[in-house]
């Protein structure tokens, strides 16, 4: 539209009496012209899943997504889950009025067995971050891998006695729960901590949930889950639950993404439960993903 305004300046003086001739609908037409520009700056959050429809004036946006965390094991398969991939997508080309559909991961559940994985999130087809694998005793949980876009893996969640994996960093990958009487580790890139492993304490407690992260810009990287703790959120997102001692479930994982730990005691005790992932939408000149600078 801008475009067409400078036009309108270019017309030559011997064409300026034809503007004379203009009929009301052909002025009514160009005094449109002038209120044509560039959308404000703006963005929106889904936590739950829902419909996007395009504001007026914008073209383009730029999107986070994060896969949801994985369920941890209980009974004898006492494994942590896998954290959610986080997946960014910039300068994604849209319509104004268009309706586009958000589908946000929902956390695996946390079992009597193996936990269930965690559900993919997306922005359509133009972003998609997968959720992370369910704690089991047989086998390392992987986490959240292989979405579209830029972005860190989901960290992994132990086998037996595991803590959750962390959710994946906007340049990095999110931090592995802790084995059975080990320390989680540190999330990269601003990935979530994953959460300490059951440890040989009195009482022993069961695995504790992996870190989350936040769905705003890239900051610092979640901590470690060290003893019985949880692992910390990255940038900006929720530590993950530490959970209570002895025969009780896994610590849950933390928003946004984050798996949980697995359960301790006797069977039919259920592993945590894995975080719902989440979606936010920026426009605006200078709002990208990771730094989204000029963002508020």
């Amino acid at each position: 539209m801008a475009n067409q305004v400078e036009k309108l300046n270019t017309i030559a003086p011997a064409d300026i009496e034809k503007v004379n001739t203009l009929t009301d609908a052909q002025i009514e037409k160009i005094n449109t012209l002038e209120f044509a520009g560039e959308a404000d700056p703006g963005q929106q959050v889904f936590t739950s899943s829902g419909t996007f429809t395009v504001p007026d004036l914008v073209t383009a946006v730029n999107v986070v997504c994060v896969g949801s965390g994985g369920g941890g094991g209980g009974s004898a398969s006492t494994g942590g889950g896998g954290g959610g991939e986080l997946s960014y997508v910039n300068a994604i080309s849209v319509t104004p009025g268009a309706s586009i559909s958000v589908t946000i991961g929902a956390g695996g559940a946390g079992n009597s067995g193996a936990g269930s994985a965690g559900a993919t999130t997306s922005f359509a087809s133009s972003c998609t971050a997968n959720g992370g694998a369910g704690g089991s005793s047989g086998a390392t949980a992987a986490g959240g891998t292989g979405g579209t876009g830029t972005g860190g893996n989901g960290g992994v969640g132990p086998g037996s006695g595991g803590g959750g994996g962390g959710a994946g960093g906007y340049s990095g990958n999110g931090g592995a729960g802790g084995a059975l009487y080990g320390n989680g580790s540190a999330g990269a890139g601003g990935g979530g901590g994953g959460g300490a492993g059951r440890m040989n304490t009195s009482p022993e407690n069961p695995g504790a949930g992996g870190g989350g992260v936040g769905l705003v810009v890239a900051g610092s990287n979640g901590s470690a889950g060290i003893g019985k703790a949880a692992g910390g959120g990255g940038s900006g997102g929720a530590t993950g639950q530490q959970p209570a001692a002895n025969s009780s479930p896994g610590g849950n994982g933390g928003l946004y993404g984050a798996g949980a730990g697995g359960a301790h005691g006797g069977y039919y005790v259920n592993g945590g439960t894995g975080a719902n992932g989440g979606v936010r939408i920026l426009w605006g000149t200078g709002r990208t993903y990771p730094s989204a600078s000029g963002d508020v």
